[in-house]
């Protein structure tokens, strides 16, 4: 159900606001821009966190918990928009992007959220206990998850997770319809769909466990940024997979190798992401209308669009569009 704790953010050195869970909307700090953040807590200690952040210049939120239930908490941030970075108490500096999320454990108090001005960030956050997590997977953690069992002399423990398209479809899903109706059905399915995102992140800490560490020369990288620059360059375009492997001179083999090494993904995945990142762009910094946007991204069929755009964002480009329209992202 959902909770009533709060958190904390910092306006000026020695001063908190505190905000309610339950509030409908609150000031950033130093005056930053607007938020919300919702809390629902489940069984066996499973707790789900959906923000939305409209940020006009940067801020910096301080995310405390109880000193007694702090050690305890596996955690996680991922991003269905936006950018931030996370600091955690060792001092250390974490980007959080839509492609790249983390799963950490802290010892002590002193997480800070990093929030860059003129953007919108959806948040999606999974945190469990520890006993919990031991409970469903084994007294032992299996490969690299083991790491969370205990901490190192830096209080910090964490994983970078890289965001595919599986982990994607269940972050949208968080902020579907669906799931954004004030009833008990909502609940249910945010508590499926929070197990899910545990699931999967733990599976790709053991994936990438388990695989060996690849590398590229310094020729793959430097052929891949040339690829990267090439496909944001022509994204209105119907790329194929043939035409970018004669054009740089590389197998289909060594095409995937990189994207996946160097971007996490598939060259399809990369596209897929790049035009609706654009896109968005597009409608939301520029409220260019959505047909005129997904002409520019390569979509002729606007119904296409619109459902590549919502699975990926969690809502419709109209609706981004509206909120550009009032005036709520400004």
């Amino acid at each position: 159900m959902t909770n009533t704790r709060r958190f904390s953010g910092t306006s000026a050195p020695g001063h908190q606001i505190l905000w309610d869970f339950e509030a409908q909307e609150f000031p950033l700090p130093e005056g930053a821009g607007l938020g919300r953040i919702q809390m629902f807590a489940f069984n066996d200690g499973l707790q789900l966190y959906r923000s939305e952040f409209r940020v006009q210049h940067e801020c910096i939120i301080d995310s405390n918990a109880g000193e007694t239930e702090l050690g305890n908490l596996l955690c996680s941030i991922l991003l269905l928009t936006g950018e931030v970075l996370l600091e955690t108490p060792d001092g250390v500096q974490h980007p959080i992007t839509p492609q790249s999320g983390l799963l950490f454990r802290v010892q002590d108090n002193g997480t800070r959220i990093i929030l860059r001005g003129g953007q919108t960030v959806r948040h999606i956050g999974v945190t469990v206990n520890i006993p919990t997590f031991h409970h469903r997977l084994g007294d032992t953690l299996p490969g690299d998850l083991a790491a969370f069992s205990s901490f190192p002399e830096t209080g910090v423990v964490s994983r970078k997770i890289p965001v595919q398209s599986r982990l994607r479809s269940l972050l949208a899903n968080i902020f579907s319809p669906q799931t954004c109706r004030p009833d008990s059905l909502q609940e249910l399915a945010l508590e499926g769909i929070s197990l899910s995102i545990l699931a999967e992140m733990s599976r790709i800490v053991l994936t990438r466990d388990s695989n060996q560490e690849e590398t590229v020369s310094l020729w793959g990288e430097h052929i891949f940024e040339d690829l990267k620059t090439y496909i944001r360059s022509h994204l209105a375009l119907p790329l194929k997979t043939d035409d970018i492997c004669k054009r740089f001179g590389i197998s289909k083999r060594q095409l995937g190798q990189l994207f996946h090494t160097l971007a996490q993904c598939s060259p399809k995945e990369f596209l897929r992401r790049e035009r609706l990142g654009h896109a968005r762009e597009l409608i939301h910094q520029k409220g260019i209308p959505v047909k005129a946007a997904a002409h520019a991204v390569g979509y002729n069929h606007v119904s296409n669009f619109t459902k590549a755009y919502r699975d990926h964002f969690g809502e419709t480009p109209g609706q981004t569009l509206r909120l550009v329209e009032t005036g709520a992202t400004q």
